[in-house]
């Protein structure tokens, strides 16, 4: 007994000083501690992103009111709408070619910047030629306006998707936060002195051009130079050719996104989407878990792909369902009291907002586990079939938001939201046969806690 006794101290000894190595090593090994670091300094900017505009934003909600409040978020999601002519679906492609070939830096950065230019300028004239067919008061005018003019930097935005081939988020996240924080002092000094909404317009436009300013101050200081970029024809087509269904894609993303605060502002008037604009904001919140936790366990899933397809699915299966119950964990507490936090934090103007919030507590339960299947497409290469969901989801919302908004007023809006992320995830994918199989695997996924069989069908279909 006293040797098997003193042979579990040794192992359990050895056992740590292998432990303690492993994570010295790691700690000092140069791949681990830079894209730790840059992983660090990205989630420091989400939670201070989250902290400030949450807290800002009730102020500011407070102050202006429902129906300013919602003909400033209207006029922000108008204009987005038109946002993708901007940035084109160019984004990914530029970071993974600077990746593969770093020499062409400055050839890359200059075809997608003055691709951007192109289209911030079929942007402007879009938006222009909606303004002044809109029967609407000057003042309202100047706002779309405004907000537009800001995204005249987005075409050197480009200097983002360098830092991020380069692992140098830091600089993005710094620059981010100084000009969110800037902004922020500024929203709501403009909400002490009740101002104009052409000034919370500005200060949304000004953020944009202040966040690339900040980012080309940390390019030149790296020693680059932005007059080096040139613009070339080749590079122009080949960076078309291969970000095209990216764009069709975040078209209609951004429709499945923005289109709802246009449609109810139209149908329903600003102080309706004031409601739900405050309802939208808070719910935003939530998604930072699902993100968050996809993107830090999801690669580990992958990597044993290639190595046993049969653990590979469990995990996928284990993933699908813990997101789905932590939507639930999340969600319920809120779906019992989160009248009362709206009341507290908004003030009772904004009543009809906290029953909108409930609302979304449900939507949760299909956002989480989509969000995690999104992933399951991206590891198994179904851009195609990514690209045909979100098409098929953007035109269902559209229908269903025109149809449900004339008869359940801005709870109508949130219903066409869930039944369009329910249709994402359990009908869409059934035409092809690998949705048919991820539709099963959220099945399974989802009664996994009460199965006796613990995903065990995949070694037939394996």
């Amino acid at each position: 007994m006293r040797k098997f006794t003193a042979r579990s101290r040794k192992n359990r000894f050895q056992m740590l000083n292998a432990a303690k190595e492993f994570l010295k090593r790691a700690f000092h090994h140069d791949g681990v501690r830079r894209y730790g670091a840059n992983t660090l300094w990205l989630m420091a900017e989400k939670v201070i992103r989250l902290a400030v505009g949450f807290s800002v934003g009730i102020y500011v909600a407070r102050s202006l009111g429902p129906a300013q409040y919602g003909l400033l978020n209207y006029a922000i999601s108008f204009v987005a709408l038109f946002s993708i002519l901007v940035s084109l679906g160019l984004d990914a492609i530029v970071v993974r070619e600077l990746v593969k070939t770093p020499e062409r830096r400055d050839e890359l950065l200059g075809s997608a910047c003055g691709l951007k230019s192109i289209g911030f300028v079929l942007m402007a004239g879009c938006i222009g030629m909606a303004v002044w067919l809109m029967p609407a008061a000057l003042s309202e005018k100047v706002l779309f306006l405004i907000i537009c003019g800001g995204y005249a930097f987005q075409a050197f935005q480009v200097i983002d998707l360098y830092f991020q081939s380069r692992v140098q988020s830091r600089y993005v996240a710094i620059s981010q936060i100084v000009v969110l924080l800037s902004a922020s002092v500024l929203r709501l000094f403009f909400a002490y002195q009740a101002a104009p909404l052409w000034c919370f317009a500005l200060v949304e436009a000004g953020y944009m051009a202040g966040v690339v300013i900040a980012y080309a101050f940390f390019y030149l200081r790296s020693g680059l130079k932005i007059a080096d970029w040139h613009f070339d024809r080749a590079t122009v087509c080949f960076l078309m050719q291969e970000s095209w269904p990216l764009l069709l894609a975040g078209a209609a993303g951004m429709v499945y996104i923005r289109f709802d605060q246009i449609l109810i502002t139209w149908l329903l008037g600003e102080a309706v989407n004031g409601q739900y604009a405050v309802a939208v904001r808070l719910t935003e919140v939530f998604f930072l878990l699902p993100i968050v936790i996809g993107d830090s366990l999801f690669p580990s899933i992958v990597g044993v792909r290639p190595f046993s397809r049969l653990r590979y699915y469990r995990r996928v299966c284990l993933f699908l369902c813990g997101m789905f119950y932590l939507a639930v964990i999340v969600s319920l507490p809120f779906l019992v009291g989160g009248k009362f936090l709206i009341l507290q934090l908004y003030g009772e103007a904004y009543r009809e907002g906290a029953g909108l919030f409930q609302l979304f507590m449900i939507k949760n339960l299909v956002v989480f586990p989509a969000l995690a299947l999104g992933k399951w497409y991206l590891a198994e290469r179904m851009q195609r079939l990514s690209l045909f969901i979100s098409i098929c989801g953007a035109l269902t919302n559209i229908a269903l938001l025109w149809w449900l908004l004339q008869w359940l007023g801005g709870a109508g809006a949130v219903w066409a939201s869930f039944f369009t992320s329910l249709g994402n995830v359990l009908i869409w994918p059934l035409f092809s046969r690998k949705g048919r199989f991820g539709v099963r695997l959220m099945a399974e996924a989802l009664i996994l806690p009460f199965s006796r069989r613990r995903c065990g069908w995949f070694r037939q279909k394996i």
